[in-house]
Protein backbone atom coordinates (compact mmCIF):
# COMPACT_ATOMS: atom_id res chain seq x y z
CA UNK A 1 0.00 0.00 0.00
CA UNK A 2 1.34 3.42 -0.84
CA UNK A 3 0.33 6.57 1.01
CA UNK A 4 -1.30 9.53 -1.53
CA UNK A 5 -1.28 13.47 -0.46
CA UNK A 6 -4.23 15.23 -1.43
CA UNK A 7 -3.46 19.16 -1.46
CA UNK A 8 -6.20 21.11 -2.37
CA UNK A 9 -9.83 19.96 -2.32
CA UNK A 10 -11.75 23.01 -4.25
CA UNK A 11 -14.13 22.33 -7.16
CA UNK A 12 -11.59 19.98 -8.91
CA UNK A 13 -9.87 18.68 -5.81
CA UNK A 14 -12.01 16.84 -3.72
CA UNK A 15 -14.16 15.56 -6.84
CA UNK A 16 -10.13 13.87 -7.62
CA UNK A 17 -10.06 12.32 -4.39
CA UNK A 18 -13.76 10.68 -4.45
CA UNK A 19 -12.89 9.27 -7.83
CA UNK A 20 -9.31 8.37 -7.30
CA UNK A 21 -10.61 6.44 -3.88
CA UNK A 22 -12.97 4.36 -6.45
CA UNK A 23 -10.20 3.40 -8.53
CA UNK A 24 -7.96 2.67 -5.99
CA UNK A 25 -9.01 1.00 -3.22
CA UNK A 26 -6.25 0.26 -0.93
CA UNK A 27 -4.00 3.66 -0.49
CA UNK A 28 -3.81 5.65 2.81
CA UNK A 29 -5.29 9.75 2.07
CA UNK A 30 -3.77 12.64 3.90
CA UNK A 31 -5.93 15.41 2.22
CA UNK A 32 -5.04 18.97 3.01
CA UNK A 33 -6.83 22.35 2.53
CA UNK A 34 -7.21 25.94 3.56
CA UNK A 35 -11.01 25.25 4.27
CA UNK A 36 -11.24 23.70 7.68
CA UNK A 37 -15.03 23.12 7.30
CA UNK A 38 -14.44 20.34 4.44
CA UNK A 39 -12.92 18.37 7.54
CA UNK A 40 -16.59 17.35 8.32
CA UNK A 41 -16.98 16.16 4.98
CA UNK A 42 -13.85 14.41 4.27
CA UNK A 43 -13.30 12.73 7.81
CA UNK A 44 -16.36 10.68 7.18
CA UNK A 45 -14.44 8.85 4.07
CA UNK A 46 -12.63 5.42 4.91
CA UNK A 47 -9.24 5.84 4.54
CA UNK A 48 -8.79 9.74 4.40
CA UNK A 49 -7.07 11.89 6.81
CA UNK A 50 -7.83 15.51 6.87
CA UNK A 51 -5.36 18.51 8.09
CA UNK A 52 -5.68 22.08 7.30
CA UNK A 53 -3.54 23.70 5.35
CA UNK A 54 -0.37 25.07 6.56
CA UNK A 55 3.55 24.84 6.08
CA UNK A 56 4.42 22.57 8.49
CA UNK A 57 1.78 20.21 7.81
CA UNK A 58 2.89 20.02 4.38
CA UNK A 59 6.77 19.35 5.16
CA UNK A 60 4.93 16.94 8.20
CA UNK A 61 3.17 14.97 5.50
CA UNK A 62 5.68 14.61 2.07
CA UNK A 63 7.94 12.60 4.46
CA UNK A 64 5.09 10.27 4.89
CA UNK A 65 3.70 10.05 1.30
CA UNK A 66 4.56 7.97 -2.25
CA UNK A 67 2.59 10.41 -4.35
CA UNK A 68 0.93 13.98 -4.24
CA UNK A 69 -2.20 14.91 -5.97
CA UNK A 70 -2.74 18.39 -5.88
CA UNK A 71 -5.01 21.02 -7.34
CA UNK A 72 -3.99 24.75 -6.29
CA UNK A 73 -4.51 28.36 -6.76
CA UNK A 74 -2.28 29.31 -10.07
CA UNK A 75 -0.82 31.50 -7.82
CA UNK A 76 0.96 29.56 -5.21
CA UNK A 77 0.97 26.54 -6.81
CA UNK A 78 4.43 26.40 -8.47
CA UNK A 79 6.34 27.46 -4.85
CA UNK A 80 4.39 24.68 -3.31
CA UNK A 81 4.73 22.05 -6.10
CA UNK A 82 8.42 22.67 -5.66
CA UNK A 83 8.76 22.13 -2.15
CA UNK A 84 6.97 18.69 -2.58
CA UNK A 85 9.06 17.68 -6.04
CA UNK A 86 12.48 18.42 -3.87
CA UNK A 87 11.27 15.32 -0.80
CA UNK A 88 11.72 12.82 -4.10
CA UNK A 89 7.59 12.75 -3.97
CA UNK A 90 5.63 11.81 -7.58
CA UNK A 91 3.50 14.21 -8.79
CA UNK A 92 0.52 14.40 -10.20
CA UNK A 93 -1.00 18.41 -10.86
CA UNK A 94 -3.85 20.17 -12.49
CA UNK A 95 -3.10 23.50 -11.15
CA UNK A 96 -2.88 26.41 -14.10
CA UNK A 97 0.67 27.23 -13.18
CA UNK A 98 2.03 30.79 -15.17
CA UNK A 99 6.33 28.84 -14.66
CA UNK A 100 7.40 26.09 -17.19
CA UNK A 101 6.85 23.34 -15.34
CA UNK A 102 10.59 22.00 -16.90
CA UNK A 103 11.96 24.70 -14.64
CA UNK A 104 11.81 21.63 -11.72
CA UNK A 105 13.23 18.83 -14.36
CA UNK A 106 16.43 19.36 -12.06
CA UNK A 107 14.88 18.28 -9.21
CA UNK A 108 12.56 15.25 -10.71
CA UNK A 109 15.90 14.21 -12.33
CA UNK A 110 17.72 13.89 -9.41
CA UNK A 111 15.15 12.55 -7.43
CA UNK A 112 14.48 10.31 -10.03
CA UNK A 113 10.75 10.60 -9.58
CA UNK A 114 7.61 11.41 -11.79
CA UNK A 115 5.76 14.84 -12.41
CA UNK A 116 2.85 14.99 -14.45
CA UNK A 117 1.79 19.02 -14.87
CA UNK A 118 -1.54 19.96 -16.83
CA UNK A 119 -3.44 16.52 -15.84
CA UNK A 120 -6.50 17.33 -16.35
CA UNK A 121 -9.96 18.97 -19.20
CA UNK A 122 -7.13 20.96 -20.86
CA UNK A 123 -4.50 21.42 -20.53
CA UNK A 124 -4.49 17.64 -20.26
CA UNK A 125 -6.65 15.34 -22.38
CA UNK A 126 -6.12 17.46 -24.75
CA UNK A 127 -2.60 16.85 -24.82
CA UNK A 128 -3.01 13.37 -24.86
CA UNK A 129 -5.12 13.22 -27.83
CA UNK A 130 -2.46 15.30 -29.55
CA UNK A 131 0.40 12.91 -28.52
CA UNK A 132 -1.71 10.15 -30.17
CA UNK A 133 -2.35 11.68 -33.40
CA UNK A 134 1.66 12.49 -33.61
CA UNK A 135 2.31 9.17 -33.08
CA UNK A 136 -0.31 7.51 -35.47
CA UNK A 137 -0.52 9.92 -37.89
CA UNK A 138 2.67 10.71 -40.57
CA UNK A 139 3.28 14.03 -42.04
CA UNK A 140 1.31 16.40 -39.52
CA UNK A 141 1.63 19.79 -40.28
CA UNK A 142 -1.03 21.83 -38.14
CA UNK A 143 -3.23 21.14 -35.07
CA UNK A 144 -6.39 23.40 -33.52
CA UNK A 145 -6.87 22.36 -30.15
CA UNK A 146 -10.11 24.09 -29.39
CA UNK A 147 -12.02 23.70 -26.15
CA UNK A 148 -14.62 25.39 -23.60
CA UNK A 149 -16.47 24.73 -20.95
CA UNK A 150 -19.67 26.61 -21.37
CA UNK A 151 -23.39 26.58 -20.03
CA UNK A 152 -25.72 24.56 -22.38
CA UNK A 153 -27.22 28.13 -22.91
CA UNK A 154 -25.50 31.26 -23.27
CA UNK A 155 -26.50 32.75 -19.96
CA UNK A 156 -26.77 37.10 -19.14
CA UNK A 157 -24.74 38.52 -18.76
CA UNK A 158 -21.27 37.16 -20.22
CA UNK A 159 -23.22 34.01 -21.81
CA UNK A 160 -21.16 32.28 -19.36
CA UNK A 161 -21.61 31.05 -15.43
CA UNK A 162 -18.14 30.33 -13.52
CA UNK A 163 -17.43 26.41 -12.63
CA UNK A 164 -13.87 26.84 -11.67
CA UNK A 165 -11.43 29.18 -10.02
CA UNK A 166 -12.57 32.88 -11.50
CA UNK A 167 -8.90 34.08 -11.13
CA UNK A 168 -7.56 31.27 -13.08
CA UNK A 169 -10.29 32.10 -15.72
CA UNK A 170 -9.68 35.70 -15.87
CA UNK A 171 -5.81 34.57 -16.66
CA UNK A 172 -7.63 32.78 -19.78
CA UNK A 173 -7.95 36.77 -20.84
CA UNK A 174 -5.24 38.46 -20.28
CA UNK A 175 -1.85 35.76 -20.23
CA UNK A 176 -0.27 36.33 -23.68
CA UNK A 177 -1.57 33.02 -25.99
CA UNK A 178 1.86 31.13 -27.20
CA UNK A 179 1.22 29.43 -30.59
CA UNK A 180 3.36 28.10 -33.30
CA UNK A 181 2.89 29.48 -37.05
CA UNK A 182 5.60 28.46 -39.74
CA UNK A 183 7.45 26.71 -36.88
CA UNK A 184 8.26 30.13 -35.21
CA UNK A 185 6.61 30.30 -31.68
CA UNK A 186 4.88 33.70 -31.79
CA UNK A 187 3.01 35.82 -28.20
CA UNK A 188 -0.59 36.82 -29.42
CA UNK A 189 -2.87 39.07 -27.31
CA UNK A 190 -5.72 36.62 -26.38
CA UNK A 191 -8.97 38.86 -27.52
CA UNK A 192 -7.30 40.74 -30.44
CA UNK A 193 -9.09 38.61 -32.68
CA UNK A 194 -12.12 35.81 -32.67
CA UNK A 195 -12.49 32.79 -34.81
CA UNK A 196 -15.76 30.91 -35.17
CA UNK A 197 -16.57 27.06 -35.67
CA UNK A 198 -20.07 24.89 -35.73
CA UNK A 199 -20.40 21.93 -34.01
CA UNK A 200 -23.15 19.22 -34.77
CA UNK A 201 -25.42 19.40 -31.65
CA UNK A 202 -24.43 22.21 -30.34
CA UNK A 203 -24.19 25.01 -32.84
CA UNK A 204 -21.69 28.39 -33.98
CA UNK A 205 -19.52 28.98 -30.76
CA UNK A 206 -16.82 31.61 -31.40
CA UNK A 207 -12.75 31.29 -29.31
CA UNK A 208 -10.02 33.07 -28.73
CA UNK A 209 -6.61 32.11 -28.61
CA UNK A 210 -5.29 30.70 -25.75
CA UNK A 211 -2.52 29.79 -23.85
CA UNK A 212 -2.99 26.31 -23.03
CA UNK A 213 -0.29 25.02 -25.32
CA UNK A 214 2.17 24.90 -22.80
CA UNK A 215 4.33 21.60 -23.09
CA UNK A 216 3.10 20.80 -26.14
CA UNK A 217 5.05 23.75 -27.67
CA UNK A 218 8.60 21.84 -26.16
CA UNK A 219 7.42 18.71 -27.24
CA UNK A 220 5.05 18.07 -30.26
CA UNK A 221 7.20 19.56 -33.56
CA UNK A 222 4.71 21.00 -36.38
CA UNK A 223 4.43 24.11 -38.18
CA UNK A 224 1.75 25.54 -37.01
CA UNK A 225 -0.51 24.79 -33.80
CA UNK A 226 -2.68 26.75 -31.46
CA UNK A 227 -5.17 26.04 -28.43
CA UNK A 228 -8.33 28.08 -28.93
CA UNK A 229 -11.17 28.60 -26.09
CA UNK A 230 -14.70 28.27 -27.35
CA UNK A 231 -17.56 30.62 -26.02
CA UNK A 232 -21.33 31.79 -26.97
CA UNK A 233 -20.97 34.32 -29.79
CA UNK A 234 -20.67 37.78 -28.23
CA UNK A 235 -18.52 37.03 -24.96
CA UNK A 236 -15.40 37.73 -26.13
CA UNK A 237 -16.23 41.48 -26.79
CA UNK A 238 -17.94 41.99 -23.65
CA UNK A 239 -14.37 40.33 -21.68
CA UNK A 240 -12.24 42.74 -23.60
CA UNK A 241 -14.16 45.50 -22.24
CA UNK A 242 -13.67 44.36 -18.73
CA UNK A 243 -9.77 44.51 -19.52
CA UNK A 244 -9.96 47.48 -21.74
CA UNK A 245 -11.38 49.12 -18.49
CA UNK A 246 -8.49 48.03 -16.21
CA UNK A 247 -10.90 45.13 -14.22
CA UNK A 248 -8.62 42.53 -15.01
CA UNK A 249 -5.12 44.31 -13.69
CA UNK A 250 -3.05 43.13 -10.98
CA UNK A 251 -1.79 46.45 -9.96
CA UNK A 252 -2.85 47.92 -6.78
CA UNK A 253 -5.50 51.02 -6.81
CA UNK A 254 -6.10 53.34 -4.18
CA UNK A 255 -10.08 53.76 -3.78
CA UNK A 256 -10.73 55.91 -0.68
CA UNK A 257 -8.52 54.46 1.62
CA UNK A 258 -8.09 51.02 0.68
CA UNK A 259 -5.98 49.43 -1.66
CA UNK A 260 -7.72 47.13 -4.19
CA UNK A 261 -6.88 44.66 -6.80
CA UNK A 262 -8.63 45.41 -9.82
CA UNK A 263 -8.44 41.40 -11.09
CA UNK A 264 -9.40 40.32 -7.28
CA UNK A 265 -12.53 42.38 -7.53
CA UNK A 266 -13.56 41.04 -10.77
CA UNK A 267 -13.12 37.23 -9.25
CA UNK A 268 -15.12 37.83 -6.59
CA UNK A 269 -17.69 39.66 -8.40
CA UNK A 270 -17.58 36.79 -10.90
CA UNK A 271 -17.58 34.33 -8.37
CA UNK A 272 -21.22 36.08 -6.95
CA UNK A 273 -22.87 36.72 -10.30
CA UNK A 274 -21.56 34.06 -12.96
CA UNK A 275 -22.48 31.70 -10.70
CA UNK A 276 -25.97 29.81 -11.87
CA UNK A 277 -27.93 26.56 -11.40
CA UNK A 278 -27.65 25.69 -15.37
CA UNK A 279 -26.27 22.66 -16.69
CA UNK A 280 -23.36 23.03 -18.81
CA UNK A 281 -21.31 20.89 -21.43
CA UNK A 282 -17.18 20.64 -21.81
CA UNK A 283 -16.14 20.03 -25.08
CA UNK A 284 -12.72 19.23 -26.58
CA UNK A 285 -12.72 19.57 -30.63
CA UNK A 286 -9.55 19.17 -32.05
CA UNK A 287 -8.24 19.00 -35.91
CA UNK A 288 -4.95 17.83 -37.45
CA UNK A 289 -3.96 18.20 -41.07
CA UNK A 290 -1.74 15.55 -42.68
CA UNK A 291 -0.25 14.41 -45.61
CA UNK A 292 -1.03 17.41 -47.57
CA UNK A 293 -4.95 17.30 -47.79
CA UNK A 294 -6.01 14.95 -45.09
CA UNK A 295 -7.85 15.59 -41.51
CA UNK A 296 -8.26 14.18 -38.77
CA UNK A 297 -10.41 15.14 -35.72
CA UNK A 298 -11.73 13.85 -32.79
CA UNK A 299 -14.32 15.60 -30.61
CA UNK A 300 -15.02 14.87 -26.92
CA UNK A 301 -18.22 16.11 -25.08
CA UNK A 302 -19.63 15.62 -21.19
CA UNK A 303 -23.07 17.26 -20.55
CA UNK A 304 -22.69 18.59 -16.90
CA UNK A 305 -25.63 19.77 -14.20
CA UNK A 306 -25.69 22.26 -12.21
CA UNK A 307 -25.00 19.46 -9.52
CA UNK A 308 -21.93 18.20 -11.16
CA UNK A 309 -20.42 21.02 -13.12
CA UNK A 310 -19.01 19.27 -16.86
CA UNK A 311 -15.68 21.12 -17.11
CA UNK A 312 -14.89 20.36 -13.33
CA UNK A 313 -15.65 16.48 -13.57
CA UNK A 314 -13.81 16.15 -16.55
CA UNK A 315 -11.31 17.75 -15.17
CA UNK A 316 -10.92 15.65 -12.07
CA UNK A 317 -11.51 12.49 -14.28
CA UNK A 318 -8.35 13.04 -16.14
CA UNK A 319 -6.61 13.96 -12.98
CA UNK A 320 -7.91 10.78 -11.21
CA UNK A 321 -6.65 8.42 -13.73
CA UNK A 322 -3.42 9.92 -13.99
CA UNK A 323 -3.10 9.76 -10.42
CA UNK A 324 -4.30 5.99 -10.53
CA UNK A 325 -1.42 4.98 -13.28
CA UNK A 326 1.34 7.08 -11.11
CA UNK A 327 0.53 5.26 -8.00
CA UNK A 328 0.70 1.67 -9.98
CA UNK A 329 4.03 3.02 -11.17
CA UNK A 330 3.30 3.12 -15.00
CA UNK A 331 4.30 6.40 -15.69
CA UNK A 332 8.32 6.30 -16.50
CA UNK A 333 10.19 8.68 -14.52
CA UNK A 334 10.71 12.31 -15.18
CA UNK A 335 8.55 15.13 -16.35
CA UNK A 336 5.56 13.64 -18.01
CA UNK A 337 3.02 15.86 -19.44
CA UNK A 338 -0.04 13.61 -21.04
CA UNK A 339 1.55 13.94 -24.74
CA UNK A 340 3.99 12.06 -23.28
CA UNK A 341 1.66 9.14 -22.10
CA UNK A 342 -0.35 8.12 -25.73
CA UNK A 343 0.26 4.81 -25.02
CA UNK A 344 -2.73 4.98 -22.59
CA UNK A 345 -4.88 6.34 -24.15
CA UNK A 346 -7.08 3.78 -24.84
CA UNK A 347 -7.32 3.41 -20.99
CA UNK A 348 -8.44 7.16 -20.09
CA UNK A 349 -10.46 6.72 -23.11
CA UNK A 350 -12.22 3.57 -21.83
CA UNK A 351 -12.80 5.22 -18.10
CA UNK A 352 -14.16 8.47 -19.76
CA UNK A 353 -16.74 6.42 -21.70
CA UNK A 354 -17.57 4.90 -18.91
CA UNK A 355 -17.84 8.19 -16.91
CA UNK A 356 -20.88 9.87 -19.36
CA UNK A 357 -18.07 11.40 -22.12
CA UNK A 358 -19.05 10.92 -25.68
CA UNK A 359 -16.06 10.56 -28.33
CA UNK A 360 -15.66 10.32 -32.05
CA UNK A 361 -13.25 10.53 -34.28
CA UNK A 362 -12.90 11.32 -37.90
CA UNK A 363 -10.78 11.22 -40.49
CA UNK A 364 -10.91 12.05 -44.68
Amino acid sequence: MRNVLFLGLGRVGFKTLLLFRELVKNSYIYALDVNPTLGEVVRQLDGVEFHVYDDSIVEKLTSKVDLAVTALPSAVAFRTLKRIISKCVDVVDVSFFPEDPYNLEGLVVDCGSVFVPDAGFAPGYSNLVVGDIIRKLEGVEGIDIMVGGIPLEPIPPLGYVVTWNPSDLIEEYVRPARVIEGGVIKHLDPLENTVQVRLEGIGVLEGFVSDGLRTLIRNVRVMNMREITLRWPGHVKNMKLLRDLGLMSKDLIKVGDVLIRPSDLLAKLFEIKLRGEVDDIAIIYITAKYGGNLKHSELAILRGTSKSPATSTFTALVHAYTAKLAYELLIPKGIQPLENLSMFKEGYDEYLRGRGVVLKTNQN
